[in-house]
């Protein structure tokens, strides 16, 4: 990419000498394991291209004198001038179009000279793909290796950090937006589209959408978020909006309840008892503690309020993806055998973690749910607020 074009570039983003750490932290794993060549596909493959479109996958070779490649679906590439993606990003200078990927991949193991080597993969590889490769180069030995880029990924850099702190921003406008401009009346789908002009205009990426749930008995869930596009806001719904903003691939993850005309008492009762379990959660916050020490404050805390745990409280990790699990470097037991915990287990928080933490509160006699989150980066001492999207109850209409 040309001087010029990196100064067209708004916001932060992600430099060569970040994707260089990541070449290498990945490579000594590799080496360390006898791997010659790593194939990568879906969010594993984003995190070594920064992105291209159309890339199906990646082929990232042990040794720091070969050049990654990225496979990319053919007819991407076939009207355009060769040069136009070198000159677009500063990442990736090896890709291919491809009509079968696998064939690709194939020929740039030979070239690597690895027909009776190991390789491995990470990330979306099928079983399709893998017996072609077998049949073409049958004194090849694949492995699973996923692994290494779960626990690279699993602390985020300063880099990745900015990126993520930037999308909570976007949801900031769009939370903005609705307060500002939604009002009873008006259906769901008109109030998602405030929201995500806002986001747009701000700079998010395409991808980037948020759900909205709403009714006089506030929950979360995307089914009825879906229900909801079609529904029309009454006076007195409460709305939940979950937050996916994207920046340059990387997600921001929070919550906001909104409130359209004048707060029930239970309701203001409830987010009252949401902010001081949610102050008691992030005060546990810091390297060293594990998920369960988080969940047993959230636990503790709502004990104290006279309303019920969910276990759809949202205290976890996200990056690239909404939420990210761990990897097998930071896992430890659990003394309860993983009750609570949900699908990461339970793991030890370490400096450069980045957690969504939003509490939920479930009126036993209604089922009323409310819940109130923020987003943090995990430091030594504690944490770092991103996005700086205080925990608060709005009232709009």
């Amino acid at each position: 990419m040309s001087a010029n074009q990196m100064d067209t570039r708004k916001g932060p983003f992600l430099s060569l000498r970040e994707r260089n750490r990541r070449y290498a932290a990945i490579r000594a794993r590799m080496k360390e394991r006898g791997i010659g060549a790593l194939i990568v596909g879906g969010s594993n493959l984003t995190y070594l291209s920064n992105g291209l479109p159309g890339e199906l996958f990646g082929v990232l070779p042990a040794e720091e004198g070969e050049e990654f490649t990225s496979v990319l679906i053919w007819r991407y590439l076939v009207d355009i001038p060769p040069n136009t993606l070198r000159e677009a990003q500063d990442w990736v200078s090896d890709y291919r179009g491809a009509k079968n990927p696998n064939v690709t991949i194939v020929e740039r193991l030979k070239e690597l000279k690895l027909e009776n080597g190991t390789i491995a993969y990470a990330g979306r590889f099928g079983h399709s793909g893998y017996n072609f490769i077998m049949k073409q180069l049958p004194s090849l030995k694949i492995v699973d290796a996923s692994d290494i880029l779960d626990d690279i990924r699993t602390i985020k850099s300063d880099e990745e950090i900015a990126l993520i702190d930037h999308a909570n921003g976007l949801f900031n406008l769009a939370v903005e937006a609705i307060h500002h401009k939604a009002r009873p009346g008006m259906l769901g789908r008109e109030v998602v589209q405030i929201g995500l002009n806002a986001m747009f205009e701000g700079g998010a990426d395409h991808e980037s959408g948020f759900s909205l749930n709403f009714g006089p008995h506030p929950k979360q869930n995307p089914v009825l978020a879906w229900i909801c596009l079609d529904r029309r806001i009454q006076e007195g719904d409460v709305a939940t909006l979950t937050s996916h903003p994207h920046f340059r691939h990387y997600a921001g993850h929070t919550d906001q309840e909104i409130i359209f005309g004048t707060p029930s008492q239970l309701h203001l009762r409830m987010f009252d008892s949401v902010k001081k379990v949610h102050s008691a959660v992030v005060s546990s916050v810091r390297a060293g503690v594990t998920q369960r020490d988080l969940i047993e404050a959230y636990e503790t805390a709502c004990r104290d309020t006279g309303f019920q745990t969910c276990e759809h409280s949202q205290i976890h990790q996200y990056g690239i993806e909404v939420p990210e699990f761990p990897g097998p470097a930071f896992k430890t037991a659990d003394t309860k055998g993983g009750k609570g915990l949900g699908t990461a287990g339970n793991f030890t928080l370490k400096s450069g973690m980045i957690y969504s933490i939003s509490p939920v509160l479930i009126d036993g006699a209604t089922e009323d749910l409310i819940l109130g989150g923020t987003t943090m980066a995990v430091t030594d001492s504690g944490f770092r607020e991103l996005g700086k999207r205080p925990v608060e109850l709005l009232v709009a209409g």
